[in-house]
């Protein structure tokens, strides 16, 4: 018995006249049915002492009785439930007192079943007494029904059936809960353990993709509308009433007025209460977006019936203005799009690889999903290693073993029915499963399988470029009115910005803030695992360059680093042998068998595997799948891959130059990789171009150089080589290949104002760039061609739908306009000095606006503008020696009033453009100049 379970006798004055039995709900409070109290003096016992207690609440059914005293031996119920469901198979039992002796008794049956018709004082009769039956009930009034671990009632009555059986009747926690307190109740059992298991295999989930840095928590940033999309999709009722809210706060007088002109139906959302229930959910969605749908034909018909021909072109758009506010249509085709989002049931997420999917659903599924305490078990799809419906019946039936799968179907659908929040099944990486065969097909029995379960949603993602290959059977199931493909192909630049320095943060990495560049920048941001692999390499460090990230440094450093890694606490002579020796066989069975993906790890000895295990557990490097059948063996194997196709074609170009030292025997096998087009000939060529420009500088380089391909592999891939890589010869071909116009003369200019910065560039930069002006200068027409092919100015167009682009590699306005963003800042004048000195080779084409700048960087940084002019004073051109006179009169004119205005006048007097001319240049220039 209950220690929460008491005695009840109820008295005329000293005349007993009713027993029964209490549930204490506090301290000194005691539930019971109402009839139990019915004289004029109640007594609790408790230990065998009888207390008084009166009668301090009640409704129609039940009671509140106070002790006069505080029992605080007496444990208080706190399991009452309102939200059990209640079938012909529900497990009951009582606990109470029976006869006037109020003895204890206990029964149990199966069943407790809805009354046939509104009763008055309880709700439901419990069937099939299996344990307990008796021929007297009474005193078991008052007494609680437990089921599923949950008081779901109090006994009532007792009453015969139709066969002549004693039977009782309970009134159900609903028809009193207005007398308990919160503390009392409690949440349907099951669904407290089965939310609570959930979350936690979810968390373990998401934190394996933690460790191995594919989720990388507070770095996410909203991708286009994807997240709020989810948003309607999981939790429908809120968005619901949120997409109301909004739309009824829209103003549609102007719209009215023309629509009360025409006598077409006005706008009107007033209709539409935000406070629904569940139950009117299909009612009120169906009627929603029927209207928002009629109102975005009205706004786009009245907006094209404008009639524009009465008036001229500016007061048209004048008219439009004033009546059509123009985002009103996109508004409310925004929310109806995301409308759609609530009555599908599959979403399939698709995005390039390695490009963040993961990292988003994690961050959905951990921030909301968790946080807002949906029912959702998150899985990775190479986990699965049969079909995923019987994995998820085995888990939910493991995760609430008192409770059969039927019970556990039936409280999740109960739940959506009272909040209309499903329970959220997420399958991460379609792609990475190859464990089931044909998994496409599996995946969409799966869908199938879950469309007869309302309740129920799914998110998987997969890469876009195994979406036709493989899981097109996905999109085409019986359940294609309620799927939906999203491919996640926004990536805007608020995104690459959290993504970059959200990882840099994560790695603790710092680098000069003036040495970020576009090309460093875009590399990093566009592909997720190299800049994984970036972070790794570079952990911890501080103040590191970022004018360029050089792959084949970055992943040599990689390997070197993991070398130690796998290796730690091994007492071996050297740490590299092992992870070096192991990706040459992978490298090795690749190359062999042409079969640049899977690798079966029967080829691996027992020293190998463990080293593969440490590589696989994070899944940078390789990651493991799973086979079924090996030859005409239904056997079980397990098969590696490469995660990164540029690292993996790294290693099989290292192995080549290790192992084919023999020159037939390399020209073999580049003749076969081209011939037969094999999947690694773009990275294994340039990869061997870069190893043979820097680490086999003697042999390799001397063969690859006769390969028919090697021009286009030089101006390929020459500008991922590292400036202590490159040499005289090098530059000597640049310049060549520049003066004679030749194909790559644009990217050798661009390349070469990226290199400013002459102390990190000290083989080739922006001093190629001016000698290479400097002849041409000596040639004025060809000069002036050179500079508007490579600098000419370019402004964007008034037409809005024009997608043309400059054709310069900078356009000078472009330039001047960056240069005088930061032209306050001393320090990155400094840093920056060689791009002004750039102008003056330019200033024919913005002259001006050229010597304006001169004039603001004298204002800040009059050194650095002493220094160039003190270079490029009496330049051997007389065009550009003709700018540097210029600029030097317009300063000397302006002034600082400091020191520096004497050494202006001084390189002013000592410039001798036009010298043995007697012209007063001071004179024309001042009318050049405006003065």
């Amino acid at each position: 018995m209950e220690n929460y379970v008491v005695r009840i006798k109820s008295y005329i004055g000293d005349k007993f006249i009713q027993n029964g039995t209490g549930i204490c709900i506090d301290n000194n409070l005691i539930l019971t049915a109402k009839h139990v109290v019915c004289g004029s003096k109640n007594k609790v016992i408790i230990n065998g002492k009888e207390i008084d207690a009166v009668i301090v609440e009640e409704n129609d059914v039940a009671a509140v009785l106070r002790l006069d005293k505080m029992v605080e031996i007496v444990k208080i119920a706190d399991i009452f439930t309102t939200d059990e469901m209640f079938d012909e198979n529900s497990i009951w039992n009582v606990n109470g007192y029976i006869t006037t002796e109020l003895l204890n008794h206990s029964m149990r049956g199966n069943g407790i079943m809805l009354a046939d018709s509104e009763e008055e004082y309880w709700d439901y009769y419990l069937a099939t007494t299996a344990i307990g039956k008796s021929r007297d009930y009474s005193g078991l009034s008052g007494s609680p029904v437990f089921c599923n671990n949950r008081i779901v009632g109090i006994l009532q009555m007792q009453t015969t059936n139709s066969n002549g059986e004693l039977g009782v009747r309970m009134s159900s926690v609903r028809m009193f809960r207005e007398l308990l307190e919160s503390k009392n109740i409690k949440e349907n059992h099951c669904k407290i353990i089965l939310k609570k298991a959930c979350c936690e295999f979810t968390i373990a989930q998401v934190d394996k993709n933690v460790k191995s840095y594919k989720y990388i928590p507070d770095i996410f940033v909203e991708e286009k509308d994807y997240k709020e999309s989810l948003r309607y999709f999981v939790d429908p009722m809120l968005f619901l009433k949120k997409s109301i809210k909004e739309v009824k706060g829209i103003n549609f007088t102007t719209y009215n007025y023309l629509l009360n002109k025409n006598q077409d139906k006005t706008i009107d959302f007033s209709q539409f209460d935000e406070n629904i229930n569940p139950k009117q959910f299909d009612e009120i969605y169906d009627a929603f977006l029927s209207e928002i749908n009629y109102v975005t034909e009205q706004i786009v018909g009245l907006e094209k019936n404008t009639p524009s021909g009465k008036y001229d072109l500016c007061e048209y758009y004048e008219k439009r203005q004033k009546y059509f506010n123009n985002s009103m249509k996109y508004f409310l085709s925004a929310i109806k799009d995301n409308l759609k989002y609530m009555n599908k049931r599959f979403l399939l997420l698709t995005k390039d690889a390695g490009q963040g999917k993961t990292n988003f659903l994690c961050d959905f599924t951990s921030n909301f999903l968790i946080k807002k305490k949906y029912f959702v078990l998150y899985y990775n799809a190479n986990d699965f290693r049969e079909d995923p419906k019987n994995i998820i019946k085995e888990q939910l039936r493991n995760m609430a073993t008192e409770y059969s799968l039927e019970y556990v179907m039936k409280m999740l659908k109960s739940e959506w029915k009272k909040t209309r929040r499903p329970f959220v099944i997420v399958i991460d990486g379609l792609n990475e499963n190859t464990s089931i065969n044909e998994f496409g097909m599996c995946m969409r029995d799966f869908l199938e399988k879950s469309k007869k379960y309302p309740f129920v949603k799914v998110i998987m993602t997969t890469r876009n470029e195994f979406l036709e290959e493989r899981f097109s059977p996905i999109k085409e199931g019986l359940y294609s009115e309620l799927f939906e493909h999203v491919n996640m192909w926004d990536r805007n630049d608020t995104f690459k910005e959290r993504i970059f320095y959200g990882y840099l943060s994560f790695f603790d990495i710092t680098f000069r803030k003036n040495t970020l560049t576009n090309r460093s920048y875009d590399k990093l941001t566009s592909d997720i695992l190299l800049l994984r692999f970036f972070c790794e390499v570079n952990t911890g460090k501080r103040q590191i360059y970022l004018y360029d990230v050089y792959k084949y440094d970055v992943f040599s450093q990689y390997l070197e680093m993991k070398a130690v890694e796998y290796n730690d606490g091994n007492f071996v002579i050297n740490h590299k042998d092992s992870i070096y020796s192991l990706l040459d066989k992978i490298s090795e069975y690749m190359i062999n068998k042409k079969e640049f993906f899977k690798v079966p790890s029967t080829i691996f000895d027992i020293a190998e595997q463990g080293i593969l295990a440490k590589m696989l557990s994070n899944e940078v490097i390789f990651k493991d799948e799973e086979i079924i059948k090996e030859g005409m063996l239904e056997r079980k194997g397990v098969i590696i891959s490469f995660t990164f196709d540029e690292f993996r074609d790294f290693c099989i170009t290292e192995y080549i130059l290790k192992n084919y030292s023999d020159i037939n025997k390399f020209i073999k096998f580049w003749k076969d990789m081209n011939d037969e087009n094999f999947t690694i000939r773009e990275g294994v060529s340039k990869y061997s171009f870069y190893l043979a420009r820097t680490m086999s500088q003697s042999e390799l380089l001397s063969i690859i150089e006769t390969l028919p391909e090697y021009e286009d592999m030089y101006w390929n891939f020459i500008w991922g080589l590292e400036d202590k890589y490159l040499s005289k010869e090098d530059m000597e071909n640049w310049k060549v290949e520049v003066f004679k116009g030749g194909k790559y003369d644009k990217k050798i200019v661009h390349d070469l104002i990226m290199k400013y910065d002459c102390e990190y560039f000290r083989n080739i930069n922006i001093m190629t760039l001016f000698d290479i002006l400097d002849e041409i200068a000596m040639d004025s027409g060809k000069y002036m061609k050179f500079i508007k092919k490579m600098f000419d100015t370019y402004y964007k167009s008034n037409n809005c739908y024009s997608n043309e682009k400059h054709k310069s590699v900078l356009p000078f306005n472009y330039l001047l306009g960056n240069l005088e963003e930061y032209v306050d800042s001393d320090t990155w004048n400094i840093n920056h000095y060689l791009c002004y000195k750039l102008t003056i080779y330019l200033m024919e084409l913005k002259n001006w606006q050229t010597i304006e700048l001169w004039k603001k960087l004298y204002d800040t940084s009059p050194r650095i503008v002493i220094r160039i002019l003190s270079e490029m004073n009496n330049h051997s051109s007389s065009n550009l020696n003709g700018n540097v006179k210029e600029i030097l009169l317009y300063l000397d004119k302006v002034g600082k009033n400091d020191k520096y205005d004497s050494q202006i006048k001084q390189l002013y007097d000592a410039n001798t453009f036009c010298a043995d001319i007697n012209i007063n240049f001071d004179e024309i220039f001042n009318i050049i100049l405006g003065e």
